[in-house]
């Protein structure tokens, strides 16, 4: 009997071994064993072995095969196929097989992955409008296309088939992990979003019962919802917020910033004029909410009084870590001070000054952009997790306290005060300059809180130990200056 060509033995091979379950046909078409090539592998798959798989999904789904397009030569068969299920809920998926054939039997296959849904054909729309809202991710490697595409179109935005994504991470979060997702599409998207930056759950588990604790994946979340897609002040636009009902989960896709901004290291800290615009970013967010009417009863604010008390009995064990991982390394001066405002912690948190502003919460330098205009740098402001109804002095306290070496920050500390204090007038005019004063010192301590409770989160590392010393040693010169020890 003649050899049969590349042609014949696809068609079989759909028709009778897949369509109408005849396994054991593949005796007569496949070699023994085919050689399976996937992405980075090969499979040598024995008559046996290819037998049992066609029957036991048979068996399980009655998958249906069709050629969208076929093209054959005497040694290579190419089939664009489609194939739906027959048994219990319908599947659809679509495919590219080439396969090769000596001496008529098939030899190899080479397999493109599938994909759900069928080839497109004309008249078919690029991007479907009914898309799903994106389900709850966990990790960068889920940050696929349909993914984005799901986030794209539920936020809005009119945007062609995504065909490509790649994610690689940024960042150094404390309570979230962060990735750049660059994206390619299958048409010309001239003006499409070229990349995003997608912040998820961390996979620190400590840092996520923080998280949990604080609440910070709903708040953070919350405060993109409430910003919208245009803002007064200067942050990333949010295509995509949501948080987990467990408080343990977040998913976040915003506005990439990366190659009209860049970074600060929080351990050499930022200079004179990026703190100045850093200010004044701050007052645009500060005077642009203030009193607003939504954020009196605001459940996704952080309410710093409320959890005064654990957050007290948390200090007093992130200082006790902290003597215990920094000993011989922080001047016991240093270490004195974080165990004096450990034990006045409760005390320090009632304290705090009454406010109306919308504050940020944690504006250190890694918290923030800066862009390089002709005029001087902006500071664009990211990471919402600690936001909260407050003084504006607080955010301006936090910032000078840890962002600066303290030369830096005691020569723009009462100017960038002065400033702020003169924006904040203008929408209350009996907010003087020296209740800003009052204010600014009595938020202080807060900073040295934040700083000394990562200890609790952030494992040992070189850089990770450099970080925490350093402000730690920022945060406690403020407090000398500004003369808390004594208060």
């Amino acid at each position: 009997m003649a050899s049969r060509t590349p042609r014949e033995l696809i068609e079989l091979y759909w028709t009778e071994v897949w369509n109408n379950r005849n396994a054991d046909l593949i005796r007569e078409l496949c070699s023994d064993p085919i050689i399976r090539h996937d992405p980075n592998s090969t499979t040598a798959l024995s008559l046996e072995d290819q037998i049992a798989r066609v029957k036991q999904q048979s068996e399980a789904a009655e998958p249906y095969f069709e050629h969208e397009v076929l093209l054959a030569d005497d040694t290579y068969v190419t089939s664009v196929w489609n194939m739906h299920t027959r048994k219990g809920d319908r599947v659809e998926l679509c495919g590219i097989e080439v396969f090769k054939a000596v001496d008529g039997k098939f030899t190899d296959c080479w397999n493109s992955s599938y994909v759900a849904g069928r080839w497109g054909r004309e008249g078919d729309v690029s991007v479907p409008q009914n898309l799903p809202a994106p389900t709850m991710i966990s990790s960068l490697d889920q940050v696929t296309p349909e993914w984005l595409q799901a986030v794209f179109q539920h936020a809005g935005i009119d945007s062609p088939r995504i065909s490509l994504s790649r994610s690689v991470p940024i960042g150094h979060g404390n309570l979230s992990v962060t990735g750049r997702t660059a994206i390619t599409y299958n048409a010309n998207a001239e003006e499409g979003i070229r990349s995003v930056v997608c912040k998820i759950t961390t996979d620190i588990a400590a840092a996520a019962d923080i998280a949990a604790t604080q609440d910070v994946y709903r708040r953070e979340a919350s405060a993109y919802a409430f910003f919208g897609a245009q803002t007064p002040f200067a942050t990333p636009r949010c295509y995509w917020s949501k948080a987990g009902a467990d408080g343990r989960t977040l998913n976040l896709v915003l506005q990439d910033l990366s190659q009209t901004t860049r970074a600060v290291s929080q351990v050499e800290g930022c200079s004179p004029a990026e703190a100045v615009a850093v200010g004044a970013e701050l007052a645009r967010l500060h005077t642009a909410y203030w009193d607003h009417p939504d954020l009196g009863s605001a459940a996704w604010l952080l309410d710093r009084k409320r959890g005064a008390s654990h957050s007290a009995d948390v200090q007093l064990a992130a200082a006790a870590a902290f003597r215990d991982r920094f000993g011989n390394r922080v001047a016991s001066g240093c270490l004195d001070a974080i165990d004096h405002f450990a034990r006045r912690a409760e005390q320090d948190i009632l304290n705090l000054p009454v406010g109306k502003a919308l504050i940020h919460g944690e504006p250190r330098v890694d918290n923030v952009l800066f862009e390089d205009l002709p005029s001087g740098p902006r500071a664009w402001l990211i990471d919402w997790q600690f936001a909260s109804l407050g003084s504006p002095m607080f955010d301006l306290a936090y910032f000078l306290s840890g962002s600066l070496e303290p030369a830096d920050r005691r020569a723009v500390e009462e100017g960038m005060i002065k400033a702020h204090q003169a924006a904040i007038a203008v929408c209350d005019p009996a907010y003087s300059l020296d209740q800003a004063r009052r204010e600014f010192k009595a938020s202080l301590p807060i900073a040295l809180h934040f700083s000394v409770g990562a200890v609790l989160a952030i494992p040992p590392g070189d850089l990770e130990d450099r970080l925490l010393s350093t402000l730690v040693e920022r945060n406690v010169s403020a407090l000398i200056d500004w003369d808390c020890l004594a208060s």
